[in-house]
């Protein structure tokens, strides 16, 4: 048998990039399973989902395009609404592309600081 405090260089280390500090603190995750765009509001970037774990509220993921140029807002989680707010630069950022086309094959999670100061979103492709 080996011993575990001797690791051949090979093996991976868990190292995250740039904001990966972050991502290690405490706080709280929210998935929403995307199904469909809304259809009683064609005019907004709204999509209907469903909570995908049994500790998140929210039902729906809003996605606004700023006029301001610069540093996007941060996402967040209006927990009255059950609603995820993500940004995006333009119509033709290819995440949102692919989302708009098929909706029914994400899932966005948004994980919030235990302080509120930091958040990350995320789209996730699951078919």
């Amino acid at each position: 048998m080996r011993n575990p405090e001797i690791l051949p260089e090979s093996v991976l280390r868990d190292q995250l990039p740039g904001a990966g500090p972050a991502l290690r603190s405490f706080g709280h995750v929210e998935v929403v399973r995307i199904k469909r765009r809304s259809r009683r509001h064609p005019d907004l970037l709204l999509f209907k989902g469903a909570p995908a774990s049994k500790h998140s509220v929210a039902k729906s993921v809003l996605v606004s395009i700023p006029d301001a140029n610069g540093e996007l807002p941060a996402p967040w989680i209006d927990k009255e609404k059950g609603r995820i707010h993500l940004f995006y630069s333009s119509m033709e950022h290819p995440d949102l592309v692919s989302l708009m086309k098929d909706p029914g094959g994400y899932l966005c999670y948004v994980w919030i600081s235990s302080d509120g100061s930091k958040s990350h979103a995320w789209l996730l492709k699951t078919r």
